[in-house]
């Protein structure tokens, strides 16, 4: 096996043999459902309100996982969650709340973007692994229509929630953009693809900025910059990721490459990665400017991903290196979610959404390096 392998193999292992068990033997809620938000390093799973980003993660992780081959339970993993998903988070308007406390109450409904994107995530993950007979792409086809009737932006996207929430994000867009990509490779419904590219159309025409390829967060109720300063924030590893989805969505259009992407990651490079600590931080301004120099593991994960999808093999060693930094905990198949500015890890409980940023970076490393798979 060539490097690349050797690295990816090894991230595989801890995956398949650390990190995945513990999360279902720990991370799972046995007694109320679904499961904990965080662990604490030294192995205690923490009580916190379900949310419905981290259920959904979890139903999205395992199922992913049975794709790739961990022969452990990730059928009942799975279905554990989407059940608890199911009875607790879903309207009646086909939408998703965002929380529910710890006997599975929602006692303030509360409608978020990025909640709906995921769901539509571990909903196309649940079709796929069990097939259409267990019915998911109905609660996925009445979510997707309730966003295009009631939340539909009349200059591109969708709105943050019911009340015309201000700042409005790009983040939610591109968990959008996943889970639209994720659906039309599953199903024939144009749909699915005229969602995607209206949020491709809005991430290039509104999001990032032509002269410079920098990608901001936050934007005014016109799609134009929020002011402020919050206007300016650029986060390094949401560039990689908008860059992975781009290229995704740029093969389904029959381009061999997007010009987009490799903006959004030659930005990236240039600006977000701590070459000291081998990292990329949490946030730049779009001028280059240092705004947040902490790392974050998920930023890691997804700078894999976009050196993978992008052929830049010579940067995806460095890349791994850096992830593994914060995988060296004392209880292993844990994690530590941040790095400060120093290089020492931020000593706090493992947080459980981090599963499907690691996954993620697996899936796409084991599909170009399939030795690396073959030696896990």
């Amino acid at each position: 096996m060539n490097r690349i392998a050797v690295e990816a193999a090894a991230l595989r292992n801890w995956l398949f043999d650390r990190a995945l068990p513990l999360w279902w033997e720990l991370g799972a809620d046995r007694d109320r459902g679904g499961f904990h938000e965080a662990i604490d390093l030294d192995g205690r799973p923490l009580a916190r309100p379900h949310r419905a980003r981290t259920i959904t993660r979890q139903a999205f992780s395992y199922g992913e996982a049975g794709r790739l081959g961990w022969n452990g339970p990730w059928r009942e993993a799975a279905r554990h969650a989407l059940a608890y998903f199911q009875r607790h988070f879903t309207a009646a308007d086909g939408t998703v709340v965002s929380v529910v406390d710890l006997d599975g109450a929602c006692r303030a409904p509360r409608f978020d973007l990025y909640d709906q994107a995921f769901a539509l995530l571990a909903y196309a993950g649940a079709h796929r692994a069990f097939g259409p007979l267990d019915g998911w792409y109905r609660p996925a086809a009445a979510l997707r229509a309730s966003l295009e009737q009631n939340y539909a932006h009349p200059l591109g996207g969708f709105f943050e929630d019911r009340d015309g929430r201000l700042p409005q994000r790009a983040n939610p867009h591109m968990h959008l953009l996943e889970s639209a990509l994720a659906w039309s490779a599953l199903d024939a419904d144009p749909g699915w693809r005229r969602m995607a590219d209206g949020i491709v159309a809005l991430c290039q025409e509104r999001l990032i900025e032509p002269e410079t390829g920098a990608l901001r967060e936050f934007f005014a109720a016109n799609w134009t910059p929020a002011p402020g300063t919050s206007g300016r924030i650029c986060e390094p590893g949401h560039h990689y990721e908008w860059a992975f989805l781009l290229d995704r969505w740029a093969r389904l259009e029959g381009q061999r490459k997007s010009a987009a992407a490799e903006r959004l990651i030659a930005f990236a490079d240039a600006h977000g990665i701590d070459h000291r600590r081998g990292v990329a931080i949490n946030a730049v301004l779009c001028d280059g400017t240092v705004h947040d120099p902490v790392a974050r593991l998920w930023a890691q994960a997804e700078r894999i991903r976009a050196y993978v999808v992008a052929g830049r093999h010579e940067q995806i060693i460095p890349a791994i290196k850096g992830l593994r930094r914060f995988l060296a905990t004392p209880t292993p198949g844990l994690w530590f979610d941040q790095l400060d500015e120093n290089g020492v890890p931020v000593v706090e409980p493992a947080r459980a959404t981090s599963l499907y940023h690691l996954i993620g970076a697996v899936a796409e490393l084991s599909a170009a390096f399939p030795d690396a798979a073959n030696a896990a």
